[in-house]
């Protein structure tokens, strides 16, 4: 996803994000943050968009820290900060610009199938093991190869949400996954402008993610479908990843 992708999508990235079970996320998130010690805990929020999840855990008692390459997506978690009246520390750059002592890395919204190359995500568990603490946390979750094949396959879809109409044109090519949207808006009179942006990402397997997680550091606690039951699935289409700096 560019920065110029990021600019078309912040405005409206919470509305479309509107039935993402947040809730249910942050109540796991804070299981395994609260594990590491009562009080105090430092968050890293990597790709932190506009800053729904980081404000939750705010909210929570943890101290948060959101990092995302986007200046726009940056600037409205500000402004929703500001609007609750919360301190939340943001910083602009890529997941492997952390430069921070934390004691957990999250990673929420299937940021980690953002990074095309391999060598991208075992620098990002590089950079998460070396700002953690011992026995820190990693945190993060991915679209599965089922959603992938299965579901958006080489689809087109449509929806509407309030006055925003999205057409979503996909193509499925192992392992990456191509989306060109389309995004419409009302400007009165029968008049509507268009958007149009796309989004590529990566299909990463389980067990490579796996692997690369033993070799940087980590020891893998387990994993969840989509910040809920601990049984995986076959039709599981987000997959939630804990493991534990070694």
């Amino acid at each position: 996803m560019s920065i110029d992708t990021y600019a078309l999508l912040a405005k409206n990235y919470d509305l479309l994000m509107k039935d993402i079970p947040y809730q249910r996320w942050l109540d796991f998130i804070s299981v395994f943050a609260g594990r590491i010690r009562k009080t105090g805990v430092r968050i890293v929020d990597a790709g932190c968009g506009t800053g729904t999840v980081a404000l939750g855990l705010l909210q929570r008692g943890f101290m948060v820290t959101g990092l995302d390459r986007s200046a726009e997506m940056l600037s409205l978690a500000r402004m929703k900060a500001d609007q609750l009246n919360l301190t939340l520390p943001l910083l602009q750059g890529d997941f492997s610009d952390m430069q921070l002592d934390t004691d957990m890395v999250i990673s929420t919204c299937d940021g980690i199938n953002h990074l095309l190359a391999c060598r991208d995500v075992i620098k990002f568990f590089r950079r998460a093991h070396a700002c953690l603490s011992p026995g820190g946390c990693l945190l993060f979750d991915i679209n599965t190869e089922y959603l992938y094949r299965r579901i958006l396959a080489d689809n087109v879809f449509a929806w509407g949400i309030q006055e925003l109409d999205l057409v979503w044109h996909n193509q499925y090519v192992a392992p990456i996954n191509y989306a060109e949207i389309d995004m419409y808006t009302p400007l009165g009179k029968g008049c509507w402008s268009k958007a149009n942006f796309s989004i590529i990402q990566r299909c990463h397997q389980v067990s490579t993610l796996i692997y690369y997680l033993e070799q940087t550091g980590f020891r893998l606690e387990g994993l969840w479908e989509n910040y809920g039951r601990r049984r995986i699935t076959h039709t599981a289409q987000r997959i939630t990843f804990v493991a534990h700096k070694l």
